[in-house]
């Protein structure tokens, strides 16, 4: 009971309105104090798992909660046998033995496209009542954070890009100082997609403001679908897009980009140009992104802006169509 008892205080001082990041690293804390675990972490994937067979574990199971965690206390070739097995018809789900250490592996909540898993070592017995009722606990908190960001959808539509759908740039810049608080308080730090469209202008000049805006909106939305449900994304202004991706470093946002540049350059819009038959015609486009880092590029929020946008340009500058980066421009100018 003693268990039981320390976890009833946890839930009774539970608080909806400070936010997962916080919630999840005060269960840390007491799983740590209290019951002597290792660290918690949560992972996430769609709950349409239709490509399994042609996308790997890693691209499909995301670390959502202590990403420091994975090649640190835990090795990575434990976590990345986890993130498999995941990707099961079953999900094994409980007290699970492996490499000579006990885990327990258990669901912690969903929205309407992720699933979200908790995940931490037992060093000692601990009572199974409990750890179901941590799992309750976390899916009924779940529930009603999916409220709140129900709400909070409703109190965004003034922040919404009429075009697209997308957030618009004076969300943009609110959410920029919120990540750069977010860094002051737990170290997480966070990285800068700038994206152009390539050419754009020759679209507008030969087909039409029309027809420019019905890519636009189709390309947001591809955008907005090539991400995890924590990244945002943004229409920046004319055609430029901008992405926030939280918890990544600069090689993991460049692997992004790089992903971004594909499906972009693989995807075929078919847009209504108008005329007496209302016929369709496909566009194929490239973007080029410039990527940035907070804090390792830069300080502010002006300045990541800044720095991504001109990656953004060097990026054009160098051949369009391709994803540039500090490091990576840095490592270039060494060489010359």
């Amino acid at each position: 009971m003693a268990d039981l008892n320390k976890l009833a205080k946890l839930m009774a001082s539970f608080n909806y309105l400070q936010g997962k990041k916080v919630t999840h690293g005060q269960i840390e804390r007491f799983l740590k104090k209290e019951w002597s675990t290792g660290p918690f972490m949560i992972f996430s994937l769609p709950l349409n798992k239709e490509f399994n067979e042609t996308r790997s574990a890693k691209e499909l199971v995301r670390i959502s909660w202590n990403r420091r965690s994975y090649g640190g206390h835990y090795p990575e070739s434990l976590i990345d046998s986890f993130l498999k097995s995941l990707l099961l018809p079953e999900v094994e789900l409980g007290i699970i033995q492996k490499e000579e250490r006990t885990f327990f592996l258990f669901e912690s909540g969903e929205t309407s496209t992720q699933k979200f898993y908790g995940f931490f070592e037992i060093k000692e017995d601990i009572e199974k009542e409990s750890l179901k009722l941590l799992s309750q606990f976390l899916c009924s908190i779940s529930k009603g954070w999916n409220r709140l960001d129900e709400l909070k959808k409703v109190e965004n539509l003034v922040h919404v890009d009429d075009v697209t759908g997308l957030y618009n740039q004076r969300k943009l810049l609110k959410d920029i100082d919120v990540a750069v608080e977010r860094y002051k308080d737990f170290k997480e730090v966070f990285t800068i997609l700038f994206i152009d469209i390539d050419h754009f202008k020759s679209v507008n000049d030969g087909h039409g403001h029309l027809v420019g805006t019905q890519l636009l909106s189709s390309l947001g939305q591809l955008l907005k679908n090539t991400l995890r449900e924590s990244d945002l994304i943004y229409r920046y202004g004319g055609d430029e897009f901008v992405m926030i991706i939280p918890d990544v470093n600069g090689d993991t946002a460049n692997a992004i980009g790089e992903r971004v540049l594909k499906v972009v350059k693989e995807t075929p819009f078919s847009i209504d140009v108008g005329g007496k038959e209302r016929k369709a015609e496909t566009f194929n486009l490239t973007v080029s992104i410039g990527v940035a880092t907070y804090p390792e590029d830069a300080e502010t929020r002006v300045d990541i802006l800044d720095i991504a946008d001109k990656m953004m340009y060097e990026a054009k500058q160098s051949g369009r169509g391709r994803v540039c980066f500090t490091r990576e421009l840095l490592s270039a100018k060494k060489q010359d």
